[in-house]
């Protein structure tokens, strides 16, 4: 009992000092700090309750898949593969059934909470998405942008078999505000840019390569709104990645970094000294 105790109060004391220090990013960014705290308190109304239900049920149905899909891998593959560029955009095709997939790639529904608040919060008009996977994390974005009665996903995905899988996601859904762009990152990405409004909010969750992952902020930076958000996963994926890190919330236009552990977030604009959080325990 005594120690069941004292790990409440540790647990206590964790989230007080966050609360604490997130009083700190409300200054620089109140609908960050308010993303965050909402997705770590699991607050929903009742309608978004409904959606994120229904996603539920999908990721359920979809990790039970055995039917096998033929992919296309172009990202890093493991932390420690040690690629060249050319190994990752010649690629490797591999065999995976849609529920491994799933279960490798797709957010937990926490992670995915945190991606559905920022988009409620931000209401952005234009959401770019680097890595599609069968679609979990841009239902609960998408589905986000449906309450918001405004914006619209673009999502990315490099295998052609597996954006199939997600389109008929979002389908299944009625998510009609997705438009999935099939091909490498490196060839779509630009076009894509150079096409749309300014992008307001970004999920970078794919390729897991020190290199590509800097070099798509970087192509990202001129198509960004003042204030826009980056977010990227798997931060601390490899030692590259938390090199790649260190790179873009260091880099000139970054205002506000946030640090979550295994997800980090970047704000971008142009007046203000960067103040850098970091709520990783």
């Amino acid at each position: 009992m005594r120690q069941q105790l004292q790990r409440s109060g540790r647990a206590l004391y964790r989230k007080l000092k966050v609360r604490l220090a997130l009083s700190g990013l409300a200054d620089s960014n109140r609908e960050l700090a308010t993303a965050i705290v909402n997705a770590a308190d699991g607050k929903v109304s009742e309608t978004e309750k409904a959606l994120i239900d229904k996603i539920e049920s999908l990721r359920e149905r979809l990790s039970a898949s055995l039917e096998e899909l033929e992919i296309t891998d172009y990202g890093a593959r493991s932390g420690d593969a040690n690629l060249t560029e050319e190994d990752m955009y010649r690629g490797k095709v591999i065999r995976r059934t849609v529920g491994a997939v799933g279960k490798l790639a797709s957010r937990a529904s926490s992670t995915a909470l945190l991606l559905f608040r920022l988009v409620r919060e931000l209401r952005p008009d234009v959401c770019i998405e680097l890595g599609t996977s069968v679609g979990i994390s841009g239902c609960y974005e998408a589905s986000a942008l449906k309450v918001n009665s405004r914006g619209r996903l673009i999502t990315l995905e490099g295998a052609d078999s597996i954006a199939s899988v997600a389109k008929k996601s979002f389908e299944d859904l009625g998510l009609d505000n997705v438009t999935i762009v099939r091909g490498r990152f490196q060839d779509t990405l630009p076009g894509v840019l150079s096409s749309c409004p300014p992008v307001n909010y970004a999920f970078i969750d794919g390729h897991h390569d020190r290199i590509a992952t800097v070099n798509y902020f970087h192509v990202l930076l001129p198509a960004l709104a003042d204030k826009a958000v980056v977010v990227f996963d798997d931060i601390q994926w490899s030692a590259g990645m938390r090199v790649a890190w260190a790179e873009i919330k260091g880099n000139e236009r970054v205002r506000v970094s946030v640090d979550l552990g295994s997800m980090g977030l970047v704000c971008v604009g142009a007046n203000g000294p960067p103040r850098h959080f970091n709520f990783a325990y």
